[in-house]
Order: structure tokens, then C-alpha cells, then sequence
């Protein structure tokens, strides 16, 4: 429910605020008061689009506040954990434009995007004006009406159907991977050419690294094996001044007095493990030259073999571990298409005995819509007596495609509804055939019909009455009431029968303060003169008084037999 609006700078409002209750709020007021105001800044809190045009003049932003109370649906706490919103004991929704064409969307202090708001808003509010009455001639959303009126045994059935559809779905999936023998041929050919090309290059991890770190040695071959005798002949060289010599000669020197002094038996030990060691280094750098020596066609080689790597790995993914992964996939895929024939013939198998079940649940999916139009239909009907639409025929028109193959998620019926506004015209498509005020008295019918059963916890109503009078608008009257009873309805109206239903009724007025003209809001206590001024007359009028007291009395007498 919507329990509060706070609306700044929209047009002739500079603050507002409008607070809520169950039931029927009414907003009512003289022409150009400013009610259409309203209805844009709710739509504008509601994600509508906006133009810089709806700030009021001289204020750089415009801002408007709704808060909701007892606003929990499954959709709504379904939608809200979609988009990672936490669910608190209100909802507050805000929006702001600025002058510079800024926009900002706050969910319970969280920024959002426009489109997140406006699909959360779609769930608590449902607004119709005069001239909005789209979703209703759109057959495509007319499955779903009907699907609503049908309740919970359509619900279940529809959700058996997707079921069913989306195992069917998959094992055609699978089949149409397969595809004939002659294409899983083409195919296993491509794949065991590229599986063989893979095993035969033998690519190993780090392969290629290791094969740049040796291009990178030959290619400065020269310069290391220079460097390495230039060490040998340091170590252990051939003019008797090498390393080795030079430490032989200094332990011999040190033996040759060590008995005069002990600490030198410690020296001679260190110079004795030191010519071992360089020893051993000049033997492991004879070693690496040996290893190093080298011809052109060891360079020739692992030019090729990182061609060859890098060419394969390039091909297959760009990385080892790409590479890696395309293969096991590829193996996979091989290995399936080579027992194929075995599991075509069991997909086959299971695709009939799926698309039987299928057809079998779209089926009865269509029987329970049948029965359900048929009530829809004669519902409709009393209805639209009662708004005097006495001669009109109303028909929802099945069309229905049970082979698997036509059958879709929601089952394989095409609904759309028909009307014959008069008596013995052909039926035809609600957008080729009724007009705006029989539009709003159709649409008041379905919404009397199928009230509470959306989830849609506030409906707003603009003006939709217009050029109802007479009889029809007492009729009218009961139904919006009727309507008020499963959920909260805000209406603005000029039609005084509607008026004297309210539970909460607002004064909208105009009047100039400071020089500026302001549009204000008051809850009246006591609504019997604006009822009166909507009858065609004031407070002080002789006739319409007492009938806005008569009003008055027949909408209460009428909201207790409700409860009665």
C-alpha cells in the first residue's frame, strides 16, 4: 500500500505532502486546480519518463518521495532479491531531476538505475488513465489476464507445462547438437584431425619458455663459451699462475710451517677444501662447454620446435592452458559423436515420449482456459450489463497448436479477447472496435473481476469516469468500491457518486501566494460541500446539499452491505 507522497518543485506544487489510506482515496477539485499534477509526479516517482519541463520555475530540481508500507508479494520480495535489495518494513522510493537533466533513484537509500525502479514499482502500483488502456487491447498480454482469472489450478498446470517444455526443450537441444549422420561425420572428421595434430606436436608445459631460454643461449653462443675458457684458464690455466697453482703453492708454503704454529693445521684445511671447490668449478665449466658446443642444425631445430609450438598453441586457444582445455573438450565431443547412432536413437525416443507428455499438459492447459474463459466471459458480461453495456458480446477467442513442435513455455493457446459493442456487429479485436469511454467502463469491468488477484497492492485511477453520468456512474461508483475492498485505489474524479464512496477524499486547490500560483492539498473531515460543488452547486446550495447528503448515506448504506 501506498501510505505516503512527498512531492517538491513539480510544476505548481512547491511542497506536498499526501498521506494515504486503505481503501478508496479520492482527489477531487476545479478544473486546472492542478490533479494532473498528481498523477505526474506519481508517474514520475514510478520511473515514467520526464522532461526538465516538470521542475516548477525559478527552483534548479524537482523531487518526489512514496513511501509503502505492507507492500511484501512473492513478486516483489522475488524481484527485490534479484537485485540485491534488502527488504525493510518500508519501502521508500525516491527520485530527483535537476535542472541540468541529472536524474537520481534511491530504494530505500540505496542509489539505483531508473529501469530497477520502475520493475519494482510495476509490482506496487498500477496506474490507468483515460486514454491508457494499452495493456488491454495488446493480445499478448490477454493469455496472462485469463491466466489470472483461472487461478491456481491454471497456475499449476502452467507450471507443469514449463516443466515439461524445458525437459523437452533440452533433449531437442542435445539432438540438434548431434545433428544428421552425414554432419556428425563432417564433424568427428575436423575433430580427430585437429586431436591428432594436437597429440603429435606433444606440446609440453613451459615448452616454449624453455625453448626461448635456449635460442636465447645459442644466439649467444659465442660470448658464453668465450666467457667459460676465460674462467677455466683463470682456475686452472696453463702458465702455472692459474687459481688452483696459486692455492696449491700457498697450502704447501703454510704445511711447511704449520708445526710452529697450530692455528695454521686450520688454515691449510680451509686452502686444501677451496682448491677442491674451484677444483670442481673448473671441471663442471669444462662440462658446460662440452654441452654448449654446437652446430647450425641444433639452432635449426629449435627454431622449428617453437615454431611448431607456438603455431599450435596460437590455434588452439593462445595459451597451454587453452590449448589443454580445447583438447579435452575436442576428446569429448569425438568420443559422443562416435556412439552417436546409439544416442540419437535414444534421444529420438525420449524427444516422442517428451513431446507426448508436452502436448498431453498443453492440452489440458488449454481445456482449464477454455473453462475459465467461459466463466471469464459471462462475468464479464454481467458486468458490462451493469455498466450499461447491455448489447455488448465479449468473447475470448482460443486458438490452439498442441504439436510439440507449436507448443512454448506457456503452452500452445493464442488468446486474444473479442468484443461486439452492439448487437448484431461481428466480433472484432478490442483496438478495432471500442471506444475510449466504453475502453474505461471494459476496464472497470475486468478490474472488478480480477481484483486482489494480480498482487498489485495500489491501483490509481485518473480520471476514467469522464463522460459517464446518469445511472451508470452510481454503477460505476460500486465498482470502484468494490474494487477499493481487495486493494488501495487513489481516483481523481469529477463524478460526485464516486466522490461520496470515499474513505479518505482530497481537496486539490489553486491560489496565489507571494506572487506565485501554488496548488495545495487538504484531507477533508467533512467532504459534503465538495460533493455538493461536484453536484453543480456549493455548501449553501438548496438542492445540491441534501443530495450530497443523499449521496452520502446511499455510499455508506452501500459499503456495509460489503461487510454484511
Amino acid at each position: 500500500m501506498l501510505s505516503s507522497v512527498s512531492v517538491t518543485n513539480i510544476a505548481l506544487i512547491d511542497r506536498l505532502e499526501l498521506s494515504l489510506g486503505a481503501g478508496l482515496n479520492i482527489l477531487s477539485g476545479e478544473t486546472g486546480a492542478g490533479k494532473s499534477i498528481i498523477i505526474d509526479a506519481l508517474n514520475f516517482v514510478l520511473g515514467e519518463r520526464a522532461d526538465k519541463s516538470l521542475i516548477r520555475h525559478g527552483t534548479d530540481f524537482a523531487a518526489v518521495e512514496a513511501v509503502f508500507s505492507d507492500y511484501e508479494t512473492p513478486a516483489v520480495t522475488a524481484y527485490m532479491q534479484d537485485v540485491g535489495i534488502e527488504p525493510e518494513e518500508v519501502l521508500v522510493i525516491r527520485r530527483k531531476m535537476s535542472a541540468d537533466g541529472k536524474n537520481e533513484c534511491r530504494i530505500n537509500g540505496r542509489v539505483s538505475t531508473l529501469s530497477t525502479l520502475k520493475g519494482l514499482t510495476e509490482l506496487l502500483v498500477d496506474i490507468h488513465g483515460q486514454h491508457e488502456h494499452q495493456s488491454l487491447v495488446k493480445p499478448a498480454n490477454h493469455e496472462a489476464m485469463l491466466d489470472g482469472v483461472g487461478g491456481d489450478k491454471i497456475a499449476e498446470a502452467r507450471e507443469k507445462t514449463a516443466c515439461v517444455y524445458r525437459n523437452y526443450r533440452t533433449l531437442k537441444e542435445e539432438l540438434d547438437t548431434l545433428g544428421d549422420e552425414s554432419e556428425r561425420a563432417r564433424r568427428l572428421d575436423i575433430l580427430t584431425y585437429q586431436l591428432e595434430e594436437i597429440e603429435r606436436a606433444d606440446i609440453r608445459e613451459g615448452e616454449e619458455d624453455e625453448l626461448l631460454e635456449k635460442r636465447k643461449r645459442i644466439r649467444n653462443m659465442e660470448k658464453i663459451l668465450s666467457a667459460i675458457a676465460g674462467a677455466r684458464e683463470s682456475l686452472d690455466g696453463y702458465d702455472g699462475h692459474s687459481v688452483t697453482t696459486s692455492l696449491k703453492n700457498a697450502a704447501a708454503g703454510l704445511n711447511s710451517i704449520s708445526s710452529y704454529d697450530s692455528r695454521l693445521d686450520e688454515l691449510c684445511a680451509r686452502l686444501d677444501e677451496a682448491k677442491s671447490e674451484v677444483a670442481d668449478i673448473a671441471e663442471t665449466l669444462k662440462d658446460m662447454a662440452e654441452e654448449l658446443d654446437f652446430d647450425s642444425r641444433s639452432a635449426d631445430e629449435v627454431e622449428e620446435r617453437l615454431e611448431t609450438v607456438r603455431g599450435i598453441t596460437r590455434k588452439y586457444g593462445g595459451s597451454f592452458e587453452a590449448l589443454t582445455a580445447f583438447y579435452q573438450k575436442s576428446k569429448a565431443e569425438a568420443e559422443k559423436l562416435a556412439g552417436a547412432s546409439e544416442r540419437v536413437g535414444e534421444l529420438e525416443a525420449e524427444l516422442a515420449a517428451e513431446g507426448k507428455k508436452l502436448a498431453s499438459a498443453a492440452e489440458n492447459l488449454g481445456n482449464l482456459r477454455r473453462a475459465a474463459a467461459e466463466r471469464f466471459e459471462a462475468d464479464m458480461t454481467r458486468e458490462l450489463v451493469d455498466l450499461g453495456m447491455g448489447g455488448t458480446t465479449f468473447k475470448v477467442d482460443i486458438r490452439s497448436d498442441y504439436a510439440p513442435e507449436s507448443v512454448g513455455p506457456t503452452g500452445g493457446d493464442k488468446v486474444e479477447f473479442l468484443i461486439s459493442p452492439n448487437v448484431g456487429e461481428p466480433l472484432k479485436p478490442l483496438a478495432k472496435i471500442i471506444s475510449g469511454g466504453e475502453m474505461s467502463r471494459f476496464m472497470l469491468a475486468l478490474k472488478n473481476i480480477v481484483a486482489g488477484i494480480d498482487g498489485i497492492g495500489t491501483m490509481v485511477f485518473d480520471e476514467i469516469d469522464t463522460g459517464i453520468s446518469g445511472r451508470i456512474s452510481a454503477v460505476v461508483a460500486e465498482k470502484m468500491c468494490n474494487i477499493s475492498r481487495a486493494r488501495q485505489v487513489i481516483a481523481i474524479t469529477h463524478m460526485p457518486a464516486l466522490a461520496a464512496m470515499a474513505d479518505s477524499h482530497f481537496l486539490i486547490e489553486k491560489g496565489v501566494e507571494d506572487g506565485k500560483t501554488l496548488t495545495h492539498l487538504t484531507l477533508l473531515d467533512d467532504d459534503t460541500a465538495e460533493i455538493a460543488r461536484l453536484v453543480g452547486g456549493g455548501e449553501h446550495s438548496t438542492h445540491a446539499v441534501p443530495h450530497a447528503k443523499e449521496m452520502k448515506k446511499w455510499a455508506e448504506d452501500y459499503k456495509k452491505s460489503l461487510c454484511g
